[in-house]
């Protein structure tokens, strides 16, 4: 069997003949695509290479939003500057009839990576004119990402799945893309009716999205959250976003999707309650000592009833850690559930840009021999 083969029986809680095993390789693909030492077999269409090489599916290659949003008021206006050292700063200005707001956003060329430094919602006025921001919107369904899917799902057949990426659902973005953590807490408590309300509008802006979701051809959906014990407490689990997955989790399943849901951050928490809320998988669990889990309790927490994905830290695929410690950890987990059709293994969260390529076939090799069933 391929890996996606083997990942569609996961799903299904049905028998495969090895663990499935997924890597993201796009931070290392893109760090070396910058500076030039991508090899030219993993370029542009030869990117399924790579992962063939490799041995491992692929996923984070192949998601993608399939709506696009249109503008009534509202204006953006993006530029961009040069902090110090080199980095790239990009401010986006919401600019509306009742306010305007401000994104500014760096990404750094060494980690590959992208960080808000200000987000717009500071304030309770602010949360008026994100509001008048969602309620200008207009969604509609993207045919050219509907047909990139179909193709995609063709030529990786096999060796990836594709994946529809909805946004954030409504909590998780105000606290990654609107208004950060700490404004977040304070507005939700402070401004608990102001708050409230606009995730309600959140909510409702999401409904056409959701259509779009539901009509596309890929099987898979992408709960990007980020999740993590640490930021999102049980109780506001149980207010904001239970009810949200059950939603979308009813409509989503009864069109036929898979749902998987990105929990990259401590578990304690939040992972026995995912399971309740209709979600299929959680994705990307990090272990002890990178998490708070160890990598042999993730089932216990979880019950049985969901498919769990992860388990290798994605630091251990760096030169700056010895390789033992990366493989010992892959054989606790092959050990552990080698008779579990549910768990997936997976980079938690991704082989980093300094990440050695090696270290991606040996889990590979490793599992091809010792993660047979």
């Amino acid at each position: 069997m391929l890996p996606a083969e083997r990942l569609d029986a996961a799903f299904e809680g049905k028998y495969s003949d090895a663990i499935p095993w997924f890597a993201d390789l796009t931070y290392w693909y893109h760090s070396h695509e910058e500076m030039g030492t991508l090899p030219t077999r993993y370029r542009g269409e030869g990117r399924i290479n790579l992962y063939m090489d490799m041995g491992c599916g692929a996923h984070e290659e192949l998601y993608r939003p399939v709506f696009r949003i249109k503008r009534r008021q509202v204006e953006i206006n993006v530029y961009e500057t040069k902090d110090h050292d080199g980095s790239i700063v990009r401010h986006e200005v919401f600019q509306t009839p009742v306010g305007e707001l401000r994104r500014v956003s760096k990404h750094s060329f060494k980690s590959h990576s992208t960080a808000t430094i200000e987000h717009p919602v500071k304030t309770e006025r602010d949360l008026k004119v994100l509001r008048f921001i969602l309620r200008d919107q207009i969604v509609e369904k993207d045919p050219e990402i509907y047909e990139w899917q179909s193709r995609a799902m063709q030529k990786w057949n096999g060796w990836g799945i594709v994946s529809s990426l909805p946004p954030r659902t409504p909590l998780m973005r105000m606290i990654v893309e609107w208004a950060g953590f700490s404004n977040t807490v304070k507005l939700q408590w402070r401004s608990r009716e102001e708050f409230d309300e606009t995730i309600q509008v959140m909510c409702e802006a999401d409904d056409p999205v959701y259509e779009a979701v539901s009509e596309a051809p890929a099987k898979y959906v992408y709960f990007g959250e980020n999740l993590s014990s640490d930021m999102v407490s049980p109780r506001l689990f149980k207010t904001y976003l239970e009810p949200y997955y059950r939603k979308r989790s009813l409509e989503l399943h009864s069109k036929g999707k898979k749902i998987y849901l990105h929990i990259d951050g401590s578990l304690r928490g939040l992972l026995p309650l995912l399971a309740q809320t209709g979600i299929d998988c959680a994705q990307s669990l990090t272990p002890a000592p990178a998490g708070d889990v160890d990598v042999k309790d993730f089932r216990r927490l979880a019950g049985n009833s969901i498919v769990l994905w992860g388990g290798l830290p994605g630091v251990l695929f760096s030169e700056k850690y010895p390789v033992e410690m990366l493989r010992r950890i892959l054989e606790d987990i092959i050990e552990t559930y080698i008779n579990d059709y549910k768990f997936i293994i997976g980079v938690a969260d991704q082989v980093p840009p300094d990440g050695e390529i090696d270290r991606v076939k040996m889990v590979s090799e490793i599992v091809n021999s010792k993660g047979r069933r």
